[in-house]
């Protein structure tokens, strides 16, 4: 079992600052999650990989403590490092994190909630799509209810001139997974971009925990949306320290939400996808 979206928190700000200053919020150093406590929480619950998300609404575009975890552990750990796709470094820093530092995959998203998502089809951005794409390194995206309609729809513009990129869309895309069946929340939207071979989706505890609080089975979800990407194309993620809820729930949540499918897809949903996208990051 592989963990796609693990993020860190440590108390060390003197190497690992929050960035920009002051970014700690009440609360945040009461979660924690350094390195050494998610790998023990891995190993109580059974999960033998895990791909370390940059948390960018405390460290920002500082990747450091994600990438030195995976520097420390890279037979367990991968590292997906935060792009400021408004730089105008950006491709640069896309170098700069996955040759300079060794992360396994970038993540373009915004830092200011509800900021106009046409960032992520202009011009500068689409030069750290561009570096991505040149060093086959997969592109992870992070849709709102409230922005995932542009940000969609520019994707499958940007896929349309890259169709080589690999891409991973956080967090179901966003799509109402709470809507019922017999699509629960999949649309046109999401199969425009899922005719991309390249496009993976990801599902976490944010659309899990929502689903589980509502009492609503998240299996059929999770079968809807494989039945559009392919289990191949799909993995699993536990969001911990972002999401509330210890990581053995997380897991149980996850392992759950595939347990309607078959054995192979179960596999794949739950390793096998993460494995290929992300297994240069292990060693």
């Amino acid at each position: 079992m592989i963990d796609t979206h693990a993020h860190l928190v440590t108390d060390d700000v003197k190497h690992y600052p929050p960035a920009p200053p002051g970014s700690f919020k009440e609360g945040d150093l009461d979660n924690l999650m350094t390195v050494e406590t998610l790998l023990g929480e891995m190993d109580k619950s059974g999960v033998d990989k895990a791909v370390l998300v940059q948390r960018a609404s405390i460290y920002g575009f500082d990747s450091s403590y994600v990438c030195d975890s995976a520097w420390r552990f890279p037979a367990r750990l991968a590292a997906v490092c935060s792009i400021d796709a408004t730089a105008q470094d950006c491709a640069d820093r896309v170098a700069y994190w996955t040759e300079g530092r060794g992360a396994a995959g970038i993540r373009l998203m915004e830092l200011v909630k509800g900021m106009d998502i046409g960032w992520l089809d202009s011009p500068t951005a689409r030069t750290a799509w561009a570096a991505a794409l040149e060093r086959n390194i997969p592109v992870c995206v992070h849709f709102f209810p409230w922005n995932r309609a542009e940000g969609l729809t520019r994707l499958h513009a940007i896929l349309s001139d890259m169709p080589g990129l690999t891409v991973v869309i956080d967090h179901f895309a966003a799509i109402k997974s709470d809507a019922g069946p017999p699509d629960h929340g999949v649309d046109d939207l999401l199969a425009r971009v899922a005719d991309f071979a390249g496009v993976n989706v990801k599902f976490t505890t944010i659309p899990l925990g929502r689903l589980d609080q509502a009492g609503i089975d998240a299996r059929p979800v999770v079968a809807r949306v494989a039945a559009l990407f392919g289990a191949d194309r799909m993995m699993w993620g536990s969001d911990i320290t972002q999401s509330p809820g210890s990581y053995a729930d997380m897991v149980a949540l996850g392992r759950n939400a595939v347990a309607g499918l078959p054995a192979p897809a179960q596999a794949a949903i739950l390793g096998g996808t993460a494995q290929r996208v992300y297994g240069r990051g292990w060693q």
